[in-house]
């Protein structure tokens, strides 16, 4: 709730996007940063990344963990409140306030997007109506894009 409130984002979406960039709690960025072969941390401390924020497809647990790393995200929660940080300003705050403008970008496309999944905004509605569905009365916004 701190984080989304100190960003403006829906507390739901947060928790919609780190359910499904960590595989509900089950992955490496999840669970304290990609390790060595003898189960050491990779940069000598537990690092936590629960958006997925700089994990790139062609060494997502690595780069992943660095940016993590980079970023002093050595707890669960500098990583919910720093991803969502991350998200605001480069995403939400510069107009790409959607799913679907995040992933798509519609304004400029192929560029700035923020997964490289075409199914990540898809993947995450199951579990938005999940969660609002936990709620009671919802306040929900559409926006309906206009293409000329």
């Amino acid at each position: 709730m701190d984080a989304a409130q100190a960003n403006n984002i829906s507390a739901i979406y947060l928790v919609s996007h780190a359910l499904l960039e960590t595989g509900n709690g089950t992955s490496v960025l999840a669970n304290g940063g990609l390790r060595d072969s003898n189960n050491n941390p990779v940069f000598g401390v537990l690092v936590y990344n629960m958006y997925g924020v700089g994990a790139v497809d062609s060494n997502p647990n690595y780069c992943g963990t660095k940016y993590a790393y980079d970023n002093k995200w050595f707890t669960p929660e500098q990583a919910i409140i720093g991803g969502a940080n991350f998200i605001a300003s480069q995403y939400i705050n510069k107009g790409q306030d959607t799913l679907y403008k995040m992933r798509w970008n519609p304004a400029n496309p192929a560029s700035h997007q923020y997964a490289t999944d075409i199914r990540w905004a898809y993947s995450q509605v199951a579990n938005i109506k999940k969660l609002l569905n936990m709620c009671k009365n919802p306040e929900l916004v559409f926006e309906f894009p206009k293409y000329n």
